[in-house]
């Protein structure tokens, strides 16, 4: 190999070829894709055409429905761009500058501009960036990020080098093999983002509401307007106003905006937290999981080590063990992860000034296993027992063991251990008390990893080592052990396959390039933000400051934001049920509609966007009780059959007793405000200060719609005649007595079929 590097005639040719560290990333997001995603969907394609209906008759105060379609196409977009931005500001990899040798000369370069076959140069503290073989020079590099082993592993002269590790001590020259696709992070990532993640149920239901009733609105919108112009004496005016409120009332459009709000609010808070939500349904995901698979590494652990005990030979011997380790660490000008430790331990409140004159240096060497000093008094050395010393040391198999000696006689002992997160334990503990269960997948020893559980209160210690030789039973795996460790990254997502399939909602959390193929394949991941920078871009969560101990607060944000919502989506579908009844009851009826849009903009906003945003917003930790259909049968069909029948019914005697469009449409709205006002109640209970000052306020904003003569006349509400007001009476009580049935009617279905008890 020529080891002058490419001249700049072979670079070109190469990158004319394609063979650039570039790849072609379709997951990837642009601002003008985000736009266009939120922008053409179906549903602000029917807001836009109830909305040309609206201005074709000129009745443009009621358009005020459109402004919520463009509040929920906006909130949307400025999340989901505000998410890209920080994600953009975490690629570190891209944003290296790698030196390569050009035309004979070292150079910095964008990562993205390395081509095959390029000379890097590769020295302490280095990652690499691409799949390369090392041409010149012995290192040793730490692939934790690719094996989840902390070993550091020595290169030399023919020996490939795999993208995502780190040189920890040496320099060399290595030709890059494998660029752009080929490049062994972007094959793991583009194998990931091939993986089809489950969508969340929030956002399944959500979106497959949404989605039935946009497609029915086709169908019944055309007939509501053929029936509304069958309508005797009826004016284009009316008839188009009436058909849009019947039509838009059928979408749940708040309630899309409302969940788009809380879960933009809960990545707000989040983020004062140092966690960064890449995915908005990510955090309903994980407030719903079961069970979480943890990477032991930068995990549960720091990723570093510490000095479990120093072991003289000899008690009197303990100040000769602290001066020899006192001496080698002051010659050392790099840290390895054993010296690292060494210096916490040791040097940590001064700078250490050597008692003896020091003539020479031993680095470290991987074919010696040890370093040391040369005094003038004596030679001291450490490194692995078994090149130091004839003797067997008898420890705990989970430490990694250092011999250290003087003129080649033993001192002690050195016991490291991987440093455990201070929090840990009390996590693990938040995790059984909150019914979700641990299982630890390593790359790591069996023994070491079960040591590490064991100290952070995982109760369920069977473990087992995988053998990337044998072809495994993962459902059986999952089912019988709940430690897993020599794991490849393709066995790990193998692993979470299995959870999974058993019905589990699987959390992943990682920090190196081997956790992206299960982290993808789980229902939510989180990464560790010291870790790889592959492994944030697949997270679904990010933990920007590394701490483990915002997992909890993840979930409790979760857990609030979909309990309130679960509650909240009873006044938003109320009002989708009776509305789609009441649409194909007027195809039948040749009355007019009761409502314009104007009122119903007003109803939804008075008792139904209002008092949800309020309600979704209160504190609530609970574990997710997913109720969302049981509040459908229980809450939404009660008070939608009700309104329907209530409505049909005013219709018929509104005909009947000659009143005016305006007399029918004012009672409509105080009758429907006033079973609204009861669903309300009923899901406020028990009240407490926040939820009566609700139903007061609500009460309060309606009263002055009716009260200000400017609002009144807004609204064309009118004042009812003593006709008027007895048969507001008589459709109010009947309304009240038939939702008493309905409500007990339903609530012993639900009963039924949830509870599977006898329904009567």
């Amino acid at each position: 190999m020529n080891l002058q590097g490419l001249t700049t005639k072979q670079v070109n040719q190469r990158i004319a070829e394609g063979k650039v560290n570039r790849t072609s990333d379709k997951t990837k997001n642009t601002i003008p894709k985000i736009i266009l995603r939120n922008t053409l969907t179906i549903f602000n394609l029917v807001n836009l055409i109830l909305a040309l209906m609206i201005i074709s008759v000129g009745s443009y105060k009621n358009l005020l429905f459109v402004l919520i379609a463009i509040a929920n196409t906006l909130i949307s977009i400025v999340n989901e761009i505000r998410a890209k931005k920080t994600i953009d500001k975490l690629r570190i990899l891209s944003e290296q500058q790698p030196t390569v040798i050009r035309d004979g000369k070292p150079r910095q370069i964008p990562s993205n501009q390395i081509v095959e076959d390029d000379l890097l140069i590769l020295s302490l503290g280095d990652q690499v960036i691409v799949d390369a073989r090392v041409e010149e020079g012995t290192i040793e590099v730490n692939e934790a990020f690719i094996t989840g082993e902390q070993e550091n592993v020595t290169k030399r002269k023919g020996d490939t080098l795999t993208s995502g590790s780190f040189i920890v001590s040496g320099t060399c020259k290595a030709t890059a093999t494998a660029v752009g696709k080929k490049n062994f992070i972007n094959k793991l990532e583009q194998d990931a983002h091939s993986i089809k993640t489950a969508n969340s149920k929030l956002f399944t239901i959500m979106n497959n509401i949404v989605k039935y009733i946009s497609f029915a609105l086709i169908p019944i919108g055309a007939l509501v307007l053929w029936a509304r112009f069958r309508v005797p004496d009826t004016t284009t005016t009316i008839a188009v106003t009436s058909t849009v409120a019947a039509l838009i009332n059928m979408i749940p459009e708040g309630l899309v905006l409302l969940t788009s709000s809380i879960l933009a609010l809960a990545t707000i808070r989040l983020s004062r937290k140092k966690v960064l939500v890449q995915d908005l349904y990510s955090v309903e995901t994980l407030a719903r999981v079961d069970t979480i698979a943890l990477d032991k590494t930068g995990t549960l652990t720091t990723g570093k080590m510490k000095v479990h005990e120093l072991v003289p030979v000899k008690p009197h011997t303990e100040n000769a063990l602290e001066t020899a380790l006192k001496l080698i660490l002051s010659a050392q000008d790099t840290d390895t992860a054993t010296s690292a430790a060494l210096r916490q331990k040791l040097l940590r409140t001064a700078k250490y000034e050597p008692t003896e004159q020091i003539k020479e240096i031993i680095p470290f060497s991987s074919d010696r296993k040890y370093s040391g000093v040369v005094t003038d008094k004596a030679t001291y050395l450490m490194g692995a027992a078994e090149y130091l010393t004839d003797e067997k040391p008898d420890f705990d198999g989970c430490y990694r063991v250092i011999a250290v000696t003087k003129d080649k006689k033993l001192l002690g002992y050195v016991l490291l251990e991987d440093e455990i997160r201070p929090t840990a334990k009390k996590i693990i503990q938040y995790f059984y008390d909150n019914d979700i269960t641990p299982k630890i997948i390593s790359g790591d020893d069996l023994n070491a990893v079960t040591t590490i559980a064991r100290k952070v209160g995982v109760k369920d210690l069977r473990g087992f080592e995988l053998s990337s030789e044998k072809i495994h039973d993962y459902d059986q795996l999952v089912r019988d052990y709940s430690i897993f460790t020599r794991v490849t990254p393709n066995e790990k997502k193998h692993l979470i396959m299995a959870l999974k399939k058993q019905g589990k909602t699987v959390a992943m959390t990682g920090d190196g390039v081997n956790d992206i193929l299960a982290m993808k394949e789980a229902d939510c991941s989180i990464a560790i933000g010291e870790g790889s920078d592959a492994a944030r871009r697949s997270a679904k969560l990010v933990l920007l400051n590394s701490e483990f101990e915002s997992v909890p607060s993840i979930i409790d944000e979760g857990r609030q934001s979909i309990n309130n919502l679960e509650r909240s989506t009873a006044l938003f579908l109320a009002k989708t049920v009776y509305a789609s009844i009441l649409a194909v009851v007027f195809v039948f009826l040749p009355f007019n509609y009761p409502f314009t849009p104007i009122e119903m903009s007003l109803l939804n906003f008075t008792c139904i966007g209002f008092p949800g945003l309020v309600l979704s917003l209160e504190h609530n930790t609970d574990r997710i009780k997913n109720r969302f259909t049981r509040n459908i049968l229980t809450y939404s069909f009660p008070i939608g059959l009700t309104v329907s029948i209530c409505m049909a019914a005013l219709s018929v005697i509104s005909h009947l007793q000659g009143f005016s469009h305006p007399e029918l449409t004012t009672i409509s709205v105080l009758v429907t405000f006033s079973i609204d006002l009861i669903l309300i109640y009923w899901i406020s209970r028990p009240l407490n200060k926040l939820r009566a000052g609700l139903l007061l306020t609500v009460i309060g904003i309606m009263v002055a719609a009716f009260a200000i003569p400017l609002i009144r006349d807004f609204f064309e509400f009118v004042f009812l005649t003593q006709n008027g007001l007895l048969v507001l009476s008589i459709v109010l009580a009947a309304g009240l007595l038939i939702f008493d049935i309905m409500r007990r009617l339903m609530h012993r279905l639900s009963d039924y079929i949830f509870n599977q008890r006898p329904m009567y």
